[in-house]
């Protein structure tokens, strides 16, 4: 089982046939990780708390209805946590603007306390990871898994939500040392530092200990440091109707391209340039398709196997 952990919310995006008036879409960066992940067919769990009203019962539902294993997942009684989304562009991405306070969110993370025997992997990522609330509790998360699992991570900035950019590239450093793999952004590396190239940053997170860091660079691919070498794997051809969660298709993908390859779990081995490779232009084909579609709609296995094969 892959674990996937992180926060659920209600997306509001904006309609574009109606002024002032917005979708309610369920979303969340982790939240779209598990679903997307087990729609590749991964066995997956999400670990998260959900409110009980009844936009939580619709993010519990569609995660049910998908695969994903609930029982990691705490339900609060206060609201559930909401999210604006303003609409961006193939290269800058959209923006988000998020209310946490005195919602689901609020809380210690339900991390199980005994490391479970079916968990092989452990992914974290976006404001659950970074937000003061949860910063050292993701940490010590990570630290029990590495030492039974493989482990992955996002950090996902959202720079309205954590603006002290020194605590949060402190932090962020050395979750990143306690994964196995670590992908991010081209926006989170600019904000997380200003002026540095993103081959550099990569470069360094991977000396800290992760097999590998990547990048993804929108509609230019994804770049990856793999021990020193440098790997580019371009972005397929798309019409975008949406940006929202081709981050977190790439992401799911990538772990269901490790994992069909037997690369996640305690003793696995770090890839070799040619595996990478194929998990990279997969995860980039995964994350094209949720371009094409309104919302995180993550795609099918065999929706990306068939693309690939065009």
């Amino acid at each position: 089982m892959i674990l996937i952990s992180g926060e659920a919310l209600i997306d509001l995006i904006p309609d574009p046939d109606k002024a002032n008036a917005y979708d309610a879409v369920l979303g969340g960066s982790p939240y779209n990780v598990a679903i997307g992940l087990s729609r590749l067919g991964a066995p997956t769990a999400f670990v998260s708390r959900i409110s009980t009203d009844g936009n939580g019962d619709a993010l519990a539902g569609l995660l049910a209805a998908s695969g994903v294993d609930l029982g990691f997942v705490l339900r609060d009684e206060r609201p559930t946590t909401l999210a604006f989304v303003m609409r961006g562009t193939a290269k800058t991405g959209s923006r988000y603007s998020f209310y946490l306070d005195a919602t689901s969110f609020d809380g210690p993370w339900p991390f199980p306390e005994v490391w479970p025997a079916t968990g092989r992997h452990l992914h974290v990522g976006s404001i659950s990871a970074v937000d003061p609330r949860h910063g050292e509790r993701v940490v010590q998360a990570l630290e029990a898994a590495r030492a039974r699992a493989t482990v992955s991570y996002d950090p996902n900035i959202r720079p309205l939500v954590t603006p002290d950019r020194g605590t949060v590239a402190a932090l962020v450093e050395r979750q990143a040392s306690l994964a196995h793999v670590v992908k991010a952004s081209e926006e989170d590396l600019a904000w997380l530092y200003p002026g540095r190239p993103i081959e550099d940053s990569l470069a360094a997170w991977a000396a800290t200990g992760p097999r590998f860091c990547l990048a993804t660079l929108g509609e230019r691919g994804a770049l990856a440091i793999l021990g020193g070498e440098r790997i580019a794997v371009p972005a397929p051809r798309v019409e975008v109707v949406d940006t929202v969660g081709a981050g977190d298709s790439f992401m799911s993908a990538l772990l269901a391209a490790m994992d069909r390859d037997g690369a996640l779990g305690a003793g696995s081995a770090a890839p070799d340039r040619a595996a990478l490779e194929r998990w990279l232009g997969f995860a980039a084909c995964a994350s094209a398709i949720t371009c094409t579609r309104k919302g995180s709609n993550p795609p099918t296995r065999a929706e990306v196997e068939a693309a690939l094969s065009r």
